[in-house]
Order: structure tokens, then C-alpha cells, then sequence
């Protein structure tokens, strides 16, 4: 084992420094606009207290709580208080002007309790080529009545939209040849000429933009070279193919030769979560961070355009951190979300905004995170907002003009075929998020997506029953949407254990016999195989040491669930924790080991159900907590089933054929593995690599940065790459 340990420079920041100086510099990032002034009942009775803006004063910020409670709620409060508020010394008129300017404030929708807004507008960037996307962030449309579908796409570059390309120019280069004329000769050592435009230059390479085609050059004083791009392989889709399964067929890294990886480049972005899983065509990638993209030179890593629109203020959960997990390529556009639940095409030479579409309004609870699907002619994709109260769906849109092709509910109307598996008033604000990508059968032409947890997470006193289709997998026709199969992996699931991990679809022997087979490890804890066909039930055991919800299976393989685990008012202990066993790291099956690779924890948790308390400001759709309990004799049957039981976090192989454990390694995030016999996975600063059959590790290499993602491989011009990106960047490795 090799273990390079670099911190004293990159953990430094020097490298990364070094790194940067090599980059254009980076265009300022637009930031949202204050809120719109307060009018004069919010500012003369309330906002030396709580500020003008609701973010505090003297007293507490209210700006997400306000947001997130009707107005009945917040009068509650105000009027029943102890301590008495203010408030109850204000007669109802100067009440209802007081509510009437805190909407404004917040640009909430009062007629629903999970709607509303606390940011301004956005403004267009420098030169109206950063965020120059029109949209009623300033809380002054869609204030009242229900939310309406999404509309056409609302951006058309025929209509005169701006460029939404930030170039990134390079020594001497620019957006016009090599003087900023425009498209101009260029000269190869071959003999050959293109009319292009450098869009990044260097000592020893360059890039040049033609038409719709990157040339990457090598460059020897004046004289440039087109590089070779074979033998290449792509990364284009989240997971690398649409099957889900972050594996490749790529081994020249390998057992042999791994302790001779390096960086190849690095390549400093904005600060992110760490999530984004880059996708690479041609040579060329394309990464995200919090509503930004980048496309950079796949092999050296500088910049050629990029993206950035204002961040939406006063979100909740993994948008309002910034969590954005990838782009998807079809043909010559590349595609990402936004925080604010918007889906953008760009040309993905130009970094021309081409469509826009508005996915559900952020205002409601719908935020983006989640890296799109391409299917053909169409790109699919998911809704985040699984604790705030929303309707899921997935989302069929046209890949060339945005226009919307299709939606599946993943919570039935009233009435509707599956309502009868909701029991109360819960089915409203449902939620059943899909927020991970999911996976595509091209010969079958099907989608299969996991589907998020039913809301409120912990309390299941409005919603008895099997809450159909949350915590369950839904296989729907690619071209319309129909809901051809599905399988509940949790029903009526009350830990907030949601089935947003990936769906690997794998073509094995099973049992003597072809079959098309669908492998994952689910956060209640049991791994699962199922026929993607036609979603029969094959097998399932614990991929988390201990799981106690689960007492078996019927023999249509629905799970029979333990009435002791169900979340209660008292507590209810049970394995695994809220955040589960596996989540929604990425994992990866191995045809050459036939091993199952999966970050998986082992804890447990006590689920506590709570009635509704309009107190509570972090409440939000939860419904409880899984953190524990006042209960002295629940607290005691806790400690006992987690006596002896040491618990962590690991990349565990799974025989998938058996369900058995092979071997773990403590640790890990999201997994690739390859053909090579290597495991790899961020770690130690940078990233870390395992031997793929026997877990031992084998290789690291710190770079100073962390990150939350799963590593990509490439190759180009014959020179295989492993890249990952984290909170600061991209880092490429290869053999050197």
C-alpha cells in the first residue's frame, strides 16, 4: 500500500492557489437582492425586534418560520404565547396589517402552510450574461391560490436571450482568436487549418472552439497539434451508463500500477457540498456547483465557460446548503436543475441558454438537486422538497425544445387508484420526493426512479396505511409516463428512510437463467433483487448488521414490519437510524468479482412521533424527531439493543447472489469501481482506493479537499482518468 500523504502543500492551500492562478479569473457570483423594504405596520410595531427583514434584531429571526406556517398559526403564537408577545397589545386590524406586510416580506403564499419565499429578485449579472433568467424570486407573482402546473419552457434564444456563457478566455486567447476578432485560421502542424476561437491557452495547450466542436491542442511555441482522442471513453451520464452502476470497463489503472497515481490536474471552482458528479464527452467536462456550471478540458482541466445565476434565499433542506449533483448530455446540450426547482438547457459548446422550464414553484417547497436522465428524445428528472410538505413527481420534458412530456404523481389524488393506502389528511402534503437520479432500460424503454419518504416523516397518525408510492420503487414507460410496476420497500414508513438510493439494473444469471435484473441497497437497511421486468420479488436480506423493523416476508415479498418500530409518542427504539444503512452515495456491482460495493451504516435510533406544535420553528413536515426520547423506560430498551453493538460506517461488498457480507472496510463514501480490480472512493483528504475482492486498501493520495461525491473515469487519447469532485473543485488523477 502507497500512501502519499501531500497535506503540507495542499492541505496548505498552495496547490490549490497554484491551481487557480492558472485559471481565467472567475467571474463575480451574482447574490440575490435584499428583501423589498417593509411597509410601515411591520416596521413601526414589529422590526426592532425581529428586524427589518424578519432576520433578527433584538429578538430571534422568523424569516423560515413565517414561511413555512400559515397565518392561523403565527396569530396562534402571537396570542398565546408565555411570556404574552407583543402582539396581543395590537387590535385585529393593525394584526391583519402587521400579517399583510410579513407576506411581503417573505412573499408567502398564506393559503398554504409549506409555500413561500424570502429573497429577493434576480437581478442579470455583469454584461446581463450571468442569471440573466426572468423570474419571480422578488415574491411578487404567484403570491395566492393553489400552485399550477409548470409552464412551457419560458427561455428562447430566438426571442433574444442572452448568452449565458461566461468565457474563460485564457493568455492571449479571449472569445476571438487569438486577438478577440472573432473566429480566425488557425494553423495545425499537420498542414490543416480551423476557423475557430481559442477559448483557453496556455504554455503547452490550448482549446479552440469551431462550430459546434472543441479542438484540445498541444502546443509547441507557435505551433499546435490536434491531440488524439482515441482510444477514448465517455462519462456521460451521472452514474457513467443508464444503468445505474457506477462501474467501468476501463482497467489500464489497475492492481499493478495504482501505487503510480497522480494528479493530473486540478481545477479550483466555486464552493460546493461536494456532491456534483461531473459527466465528460469528448474531452470535454461538464460540472456543477450551487446553480452553476463549468465546462472545463477533460485533460488539463482549465476552464472554457461557465454559468452562474443568484443562490434562492430562505430555502430549506439539501438545496438550501447548495446540493446539486450533476448535469446530463444530450447530443449537443447539456442540461442541469437549480435550487429553485428550474430545469436549463444549454448549448453545451457555447454555454447558450437554449430552455427554461419552472419544474414546481420553489415557493411551495420544490427545490432541484438532483443530476437530470436522458431517455432517448427526452430528459427525465426528479423534485427535491421530500420534508416541506410537496406532491412528488417525475418529469418528462422534450430534450429539444423544453416543452413538458409527461408527469407522474408519486402520491395518487383523492380518489385516485393507491389513495386508499392513505388513511387521513396527510395525502395533501404527501411528499414522496425523487430526488436521485434514476435509471433507463433502453430495450425495455422503462424508468425506474426511487421514490422519497412519506410526510410528516415521523408521525403516522394522518396518513395509516401503506402510503403508495412512497419508500418504493416505480418502473414507468419512458415515452408516456404509465406506471407499469412498483414495489414498496418500507410501507407506511415512519423513519424517514426513503428510497432515493441508486436502482442498478444488471443483465445476470440468476439461478441458472438469464434475467434482467434490478439490485439495491435500501436506508431501511435490507438489500434487495428484484426482476426489473416485471418487478417480481427475488430476494432480500440485512446489508445493515442489525434490522430490527423487518420480521420477514410474505411470499409476494412485502415486508412484514415489526408494530414495536413503528415511530410512537413515547419513542420507539429500532435498526437502523433515520439516516438508515445505505443512502444516496453512489454504488456499484462488479461483473468480473460479482461483488455489490455499498457505503452502509450500522446504527440505531429511537423514532419519536410528535403532535403538532406550532411552536416549533424546525418542525417543518417532519412530524417528529429520530433523535431520542424523554422516556426513561424507552431510553433503557434503546441502550439494551444497542448493547454490544459497536455500530460505524463502511463500504461493504455484498455477495448480491446470496445476501451475504463478504468483507467491509470502515469508511467511504460513494463508490466506483472498475475492471481494473480497484474500489475507488473520496478519503484521507483526496481520494483512496481498495483492492475490489479483498477490500484491503491500496492506495491514497491527499489533496487537501473533502468531498461527499463519487469518482469518475475517462479516457482520452489512450490515457485513462480518475476525477472527483469536492467542496473547492475537480481533481483528475492518472498514471504517471
Amino acid at each position: 500500500m502507497r500512501s502519499v500523504l501531500m497535506s503540507v502543500v495542499f492541505g496548505s492551500g498552495l496547490a490549490w492557489a497554484a491551481a487557480a492562478q492558472q485559471q481565467a479569473p472567475a467571474a463575480s457570483r451574482p447574490q440575490a437582492a435584499a428583501p423589498a423594504p417593509a411597509t410601515a405596520a411591520w416596521r413601526t410595531k414589529c422590526s426592532s425586534c425581529h428586524g427589518a427583514a424578519m432576520t433578527g434584531a433584538t429578538g430571534p429571526s422568523i424569516l423560515t418560520y413565517v414561511r413555512y406556517h400559515t397565518n392561523a398559526d403565527i396569530i396562534a403564537v402571537m396570542r398565546t404565547r408565555t411570556p404574552p408577545h407583543p402582539a396581543v397589545r395590537l387590535t385585529d386590524a393593525e394584526l391583519e396589517a402587521v400579517m399583510a406586510d410579513m407576506r411581503v416580506l417573505a412573499g408567502t403564499n398564506p393559503a398554504i402552510a409549506t409555500s413561500g419565499f424570502t429573497g429577493g429578485p434576480r437581478g442579470r449579472g455583469a454584461g446581463g450574461v450571468q442569471g440573466a433568467l426572468p423570474s419571480a424570486r422578488d415574491g411578487g407573482a404567484g403570491r395566492a391560490g393553489q400552485p399550477a402546473d409548470p409552464p412551457a419552457a419560458v427561455s428562447d434564444p430566438a426571442a433574444g436571450v442572452a448568452p449565458a456563457v461566461v468565457p474563460a478566455g485564457g493568455r492571449g486567447g479571449g472569445r476571438g482568436g487569438r486577438g478577440g476578432r472573432g473566429p480566425a485560421p488557425i494553423a495545425l502542424a499537420d498542414g490543416r487549418s480551423i476557423a475557430g476561437t481559442f477559448v483557453s491557452l496556455s504554455d503547452t495547450d490550448a482549446t479552440v472552439l469551431a462550430g459546434n466542436k472543441f479542438y484540445l491542442l498541444a502546443r509547441e511555441g507557435n505551433t499546435y497539434r490536434e491531440k488524439p482522442s482515441a482510444p477514448k471513453a465517455d462519462w456521460d451520464t451521472y452514474a457513467g451508463s443508464n444503468s445505474g452502476n457506477r462501474y467501468s470497463a476501463l482497467d489500464q489503472i489497475n492492481t499493478t500500477n495504482v501505487e503510480k497515481l497522480g494528479t493530473a490536474w486540478i481545477a479550483p471552482l466555486g464552493q460546493s457540498r461536494g456532491e456534483s458528479s461531473p459527466v465528460v464527452v469528448d474531452g470535454i467536462m461538464y460540472v456543477t456547483g450551487w446553480n452553476e456550471l463549468y465546462a472545463l478540458d477533460a485533460t488539463t482541466g482549465r476552464q472554457l465557460w461557465s454559468y452562474a445565476e443568484p443562490h434562492t434565499l430562505g430555502l430549506l433542506g439539501d438545496a438550501a446548503g447548495g446540493a446539486n449533483r450533476g448535469a446530463a448530455i444530450a447530443g449537443d446540450r447539456v442540461i442541469m436543475t437549480t435550487d429553485h426547482a428550474h430545469l436549463i438547457a444549454f448549448n453545451r459548446f457555447t454555454g447558450q441558454k437554449l430552455w427554461d422550464v419552472e419544474m414546481g414553484k420553489y415557493k411551495d417547497g420544490y427545490v432541484g438537486t438532483g443530476a437530470p436522465l436522458v431517455a432517448g428524445d427526452l430528459v427525465i428528472q426528479g423534485i427535491s422538497g421530500g420534508d416541506e410538505g410537496i406532491r412528488g413527481f417525475i418529469d418528462a420534458y422534450k430534450v429539444a425544445t423544453g416543452e413538458r412530456a409527461w408527469r407522474f404523481y408519486t402520491i395518487p389524488k383523492r380518489g385516485e387508484k393507491g389513495s386508499e393506502t392513505w388513511k387521513g389528511q396527510a395525502i395533501d402534503h404527501g411528499c414522496g420526493a425523487t430526488w436521485l437520479t434514476g435509471s433507463y432500460d433502453a430495450e425495455l424503454d422503462l424508468v425506474y426512479w426511487g421514490v422519497g419518504n412519506p410526510c410528516p416523516d415521523y408521525a403516522g397518525q394522518e396518513r395509516l396505511g401503506d402510503n403508495l408510492y412512497t419508500a418504493s420503487v416505480v418502473a414507468v414507460a419512458a415515452k408516456t409516463g404509465e406506471l407499469k410496476w412498483h414495489y414498496q420497500f418500507t410501507p407506511h414508513d415512519t423513519h424517514d428512510w426513503d428510497s432515493a438510493q441508486p436502482m442498478l439494473l444488471v443483465d445476470e444469471v440468476w439461478q441458472g437463467q438469464p434475467r434482467k435484473l434490478l439490485m439495491t441497497g435500501n436506508r431501511n437497511g435490507m438489500f434487495y433483487v428484484l426482476d426489473r421486468v416485471n418487478g417480481q420479488f427475488l430476494l432480500a436480506d440485512k446489508l445493515s448488521t442489525k434490522v430490527t423493523w423487518n420480521l420477514g416476508f410474505t411470499k409476494d415479498g412485502k415486508p412484514i414490519i415489526d408494530p414495536a418500530s413503528v415511530s410512537s409518542y413515547e419513542g420507539s427504539p429500532a435498526c437502523p437510524a433515520g439516516t438508515g444503512g445505505p443512502n444516496w452515495q453512489s454504488t456499484s456491482y462488479n461483473p468480473v468479482t460479482k461483488l455489490f460495493y455499498v457505503r452502509v451504516a450500522d446504527s440505531c435510533g429511537i423514532f419519536t412521533a410528535q403532535k403538532d406544535d406550532p411552536l416549533r420553528t424546525d418542525n417543518r413536515w417532519m412530524g417528529g424527531t429520530a433523535r431520542g426520547t424523554l422516556n426513561p423506560a424507552v431510553q433503557a430498551a434503546f441502550d439494551k439493543l444497542t448493547e454490544d453493538y459497536p455500530g460505524g460506517t463502511f463500504i461493504r461488498a455484498m455477495d448480491p447472489f446470496t445476501g451475504k457480507k463478504v468483507w467491509d472496510y470502515a469508511g467511504g463514501a460513494g463508490v466506483l469501481s472498475t475492471a481494473g480490480g480497484l474500489i475507488f472512493m473520496p478519503g484521507a483528504g483526496g481520494m483512496t482506493a481498495l483492492d475490489a475482492k479483498t477490500g484491503k486498501l491500496v492506495w491514497q493520495l491527499n489533496v487537501g479537499q473533502g468531498s461527499s461525491a463519487a469518482p469518475i473515469t475517462y479516457m482520452y487519447g489512450g490515457k485513462q482518468y480518475i476525477a472527483l469532485a469536492g467542496s473547492s473543485g475537480v481533481v483528475a488523477y492518472t498514471v504517471r
